[in-house]
C-alpha cells in the first residue's frame, strides 16, 4: 500500500511536469504553472519521491528526518499558497499529494519495535 501511494504521487508529479512543458496550450494544463521555479519544485519531490520507492523500510533515521521536513514544508507552502491565489489548482493538488505520501514513509516504524511490542502483548495476555 505504501508503495502504491508514492508511485502514484511520483505519476502524478511526471504527469504535471511534462504536460505543463509538452502541452501548454491544452486546457488542463491552464491549471497548473510553467514556470520554472515550479518545475525545479516537482523535480525535487519526485527526486524525493524515488529515494522513498527504491529504499526498503527501515530507512535511515536521516532520511525519514530530511523527507519529514520537506513533506511539511511543500505541503505548509502549498497550502499557504492555494489561500492567498499564488499557486494554481493543479498545482496545489500535486504537491498536497506528493507531500502526504512523503510524509506517511517518514513516519514509518521499525518493525522490531512493533516485534516487541506484540510480544509483550502476548505475554501479558
Amino acid at each position: 500500500m505504501g508503495k502504491l501511494l508514492l508511485l502514484l504521487s511520483f505519476m502524478c508529479l511526471v504527469f504535471v511536469g511534462f504536460g505543463v512543458v509538452l502541452f501548454p496550450q491544452n486546457s488542463v494544463f491552464w491549471l497548473a504553472s510553467g514556470s520554472s521555479i515550479y518545475q525545479h519544485i516537482r523535480e525535487l519531490l519526485a527526486l524525493v519521491l524515488v529515494v522513498q520507492l527504491v529504499t526498503r523500510p527501515p530507512r535511515h533515521v536521516w532520511v525519514r528526518i530530511l523527507a519529514g521536513v520537506i513533506a511539511i514544508g511543500a505541503g505548509v507552502w502549498s497550502i499557504e499558497a492555494t489561500y492567498s491565489n499564488q499557486m494554481l489548482l493543479l498545482d496545489s493538488l500535486s504537491f498536497l499529494v506528493s507531500s502526504i505520501a512523503i510524509g506517511v514513509t517518514a513516519l514509518e516504524r521499525k518493525p522490531k519495535l512493533l516485534e516487541l511490542l506484540s510480544s509483550d502483548y502476548k505475554v501479558l495476555a
